[in-house]
């Protein structure tokens, strides 16, 4: 079997793979976080909210889009609830992420 004969085989069963790879993870609504900030926000999303007051609430898909984590003035270093603040344009937050919940506290 020549070369270009196996490349096409290879190539053939690499893109139904990937074809049928991305039909799975489509399904199960999967999110491929590979980022520090993706990881952090994803970790929050996935946890029930506690808003400290009423009028600051968020949905969690803008919260996904449009946060982003300010670790410079985060805590992480801490063994109960870590500290982080996160930021968008118009909004900044201060989280606590506890183990099942994250409390959210409005910055001006």
């Amino acid at each position: 079997m020549s070369f270009l004969k196996r490349l096409y085989f290879f190539l053939f069963g690499l893109s139904i793979g990937i074809i049928i790879l991305i039909f799975i993870t489509n399904k199960k609504d999967t999110r491929f976080n590979y980022l520090p900030n993706k990881r952090v926000l994803n970790d929050i999303h996935k946890k029930t909210w506690v808003f400290k007051d009423s009028t600051d609430l968020i949905s969690k898909v803008s919260f996904l889009e449009k946060f982003n984590v300010n670790f410079s003035k985060s805590n992480v270093k801490l063994d109960s609830c870590k500290v982080y603040f996160v930021e968008s344009d118009t909004k900044n937050f201060e989280i606590k992420n506890c183990l099942n919940k994250a409390y959210f506290n409005k910055i001006n």
